[in-house]
């Protein structure tokens, strides 16, 4: 045999240890394959928790939203009647019971097709082709301002909530909300909420409760400009209200019919027919047992806490009926005898308790639904009114009424102030410039302090009306309200403390007690220090004048110059704070009244009989015993005499 050859025999040798090492390969391969394998099959299972823990928490999150939202929701309906609103006074007693503000019977079977389309061309023209919600109802979730939505769908589901609020939870559930009821019913059902749900202004929701006491008709009967006016209230209740605006709630009628033929719902060549220069109204009202400026301004309150409901309310206002009486009498009986015959046509009169709880109104010399609450809702020229903001203000830095000051005519913020007697005394204490209301201290005050810290002062002492950049804050020439005089009036009263104007004590609904509002005493920073009070008391005792007497301690003055458009008395006690004014409605001069004269014994009239069992106070006594002694959510008025009652 011969040899092997070299090669070959190598090659043999060799093959052993390939196959062991192919082996060992092909074993870590399949560790390897084995360990990938693994980790694949965990990462699935964790991929699959995930998908799962997440679907979990989504449904859960959209079940607990949904849940949220169906207990904020009321879809109950009362076709038998509208529900009543029940105002008492702060000891329970009924005052009035409103009825007939809150339709609950409105039919789209009954109520014509044109007058249907009215409201679809003035809100929503597109209503009948989209889904609910535009791309600007999807940005609105992202603001919290109170802007309703841009669709009639988004509008009634906005109506369905319990409680109106504005914050960008509550646009992403209406939003929610709407497009349910976009899949759950039809354009009409939708619509007809619409008309029966929305709010118009004056406490009064839907066309066929407007309708009736706007126009003493049935919605079914109404004309299409007199449709078209309700559906301008309906966008903008305080703008277009037919009765305060005729003008511009007529103008935003007429354009709303151009729209009607411009989206083909009438013949565009009929328009010019029907439009009107004021709106046709026959008014439907009752003044009852307190002054219907009272119930105005409840069921105001109400629609703004509650929203459109058909249960029963009852709303426990801080109205003493005795005192509210008074103040009626009162200003009607001065009005008549002493202003009207001078020819001053109008007066008003709000009186609070010194932690800002109305006690009496008084918008007028007689109630009216054409005129606005003069007391609470129209701005009057102050004069001296307003300018004890600057003397606080003065008196925190110094609190010694004795301080020099100056008087002279320098210019501040391109104002030369003119004193009333045209005399300037180059320094003046604090205490004479109040008594002879020289305009000249006010102004240089500002300016020593900043105008900027002495109108953001006034601000945060309880002036809500609009305020001037320049010096006009301090001297009077901006147009504030009587409510805003009695706040920074009752500031010494209560420690310091900017007050809580309110007339609402608690909103409920009837049948199951459930309080949907609860006034709550808000602790708020003083703002005037212990030693200024002390200071203004010593102020207003310098200008009270000692013949208007009471009973017991009080302060208070009024305007002294003839021929102004505005007459004030302003005054208070250890336990009211009451702000008197006379004059006309459309601002023309009063010559002949002075309000240190004529209105001080209005008020004086009238605190008399305010006070009828109060006990005798001391002002500064009263003012640290509140200090002491918070009410909370209690209203104390007159609790030893309603104990003694007992």
């Amino acid at each position: 045999m011969g040899k092997a050859e070299p090669g070959v025999a190598e090659e043999e040798r060799d093959e052993p240890q390939r196959g062991g090492a192919n082996a060992a390969q092909a074993a870590m391969q399949e560790i390897t394959e084995r360990e990938l394998r693994i980790i694949r099959i965990r990462r699935r299972r964790r991929s699959m928790f995930i998908v799962v823990l997440s679907t979990f928490l989504t449904f859960s999150a959209a079940l607990a939203t949904m849940l949220l939202i169906q207990s904020n929701l009321d879809f109950s309906r009362n076709m038998i009647r509208s529900p009543e609103v029940r105002v008492m006074g702060f000891d329970g007693a009924t005052l009035e019971i409103v009825r007939g503000r809150y339709s609950q019977d409105v039919s789209l079977t009954t109520i014509p097709e044109r007058i249907q389309n009215v409201f679809v061309a003035a809100s929503d023209p597109d209503f009948y082709g989209h889904l609910g919600v535009t791309v600007s109802d999807f940005i609105r979730i992202f603001k919290s301002n109170d802007v309703p939505g841009s669709t009639i769908t988004m509008k009634v589901a906005r109506s369905f909530f319990k409680v109106p609020e504005a914050s960008a939870g509550r646009h992403l559930q209406e939003l929610l909300v709407a497009l349910w009821l976009e899949l759950k019913f039809n354009k009409k059902t939708i619509l007809r909420s619409y008309l029966e749900r929305t709010y118009m202004g004056r406490g009064i929701f839907g066309i066929t409760a407007a309708s009736r006491i706007w126009y003493g008709s049935p919605a079914e009967r109404i004309t299409l400009h007199q449709a078209a006016v309700l559906a301008a209230a309906m966008n903008d209740p305080i703008k277009f209200d037919p009765l305060y605006h005729p003008s511009d709630a007529a103008n935003a009628a007429n354009e709303i019919l151009l729209n009607m033929g411009r989206y083909k719902y009438i013949e565009l060549d009929r328009v010019s027919a029907l439009t009107l220069l004021k709106p046709k109204l026959d008014v439907q009202y009752e003044d009852g047992v307190v002054s219907s400026y009272v119930v105005d301004m409840v069921m105001n309150e109400v629609a703004e806490r509650i929203g459109y409901t058909s249960r029963d309310i009852e709303v426990t206002t801080s109205i003493d009926l005795s005192v509210q009486r008074q103040a009626q009498k009162v200003v009607r009986e001065v009005a008549n005898l002493r202003l009207k015959p001078s020819g001053v046509n109008q007066a008003a009169l709000i009186s609070i308790s010194p932690d800002g709880r109305v006690r009496a109104i008084v918008g007028g010399v007689t109630y009216s639904p054409f005129h606005p609450n003069r007391a609470w809702d129209v701005k009057h020229f102050p004069g001296r009114m307003i300018k004890i903001i600057p003397y606080y203000y003065a008196l925190n830095e110094n609190s010694d009424p004795a301080q020099w000051v100056r008087d002279n005519r320098m210019a501040a913020g391109g104002w030369r102030p003119v004193n009333p007697d045209h005399e300037y005394r180059g320094q003046i204490s604090l205490r004479e410039a109040f008594v002879r209301d020289v305009n000249t201290v006010p102004v240089n005050l500002a300016d020593q302090f900043g105008l900027l810290n002495v109108r953001n002062y006034a601000r945060e002492i309880g002036i809500k009306s609009p305020l001037s950049n320049d010096i006009r804050t301090v001297v009077g020439l901006d147009p504030v309200t009587l409510a805003d005089i009695a706040s920074i009036h009752a500031l010494p009263q209560n420690s310091g403390q900017p007050v809580q104007l309110s007339l609402v004590n608690k909103v409920m609904f009837a049948a199951t007690n459930e309080v949907v509002y609860q006034r709550v005493q808000q602790a708020a920073p003083s703002r005037l220090t212990d030693a200024a009070i002390q200071g203004a008391y010593t102020l207003f005792s310098s200008v009270t004048d000692p013949q208007l007497r009471l009973d017991r301690p009080f302060a208070g003055y009024g305007t002294a110059e003839t021929g102004a458009s505005d007459a004030w008395y302003t005054g208070f006690t250890s336990d009211l704070i009451t702000v008197v004014w006379a004059g006309n409605d459309d601002n023309s001069r009063i010559p002949q009244i002075r309000g240190d004269v004529e209105l001080a014994s209005l008020w004086r009239l009238f605190m008399l009989d305010a006070h009828d069992g109060l006990p005798i106070r001391s002002m500064i006594r009263a003012a640290s015993q509140r200090r002491r002694e918070n009410d909370g959510v209690t209203d104390m008025w007159k609790s030893d005499l309603l104990n003694e009652k007992r």
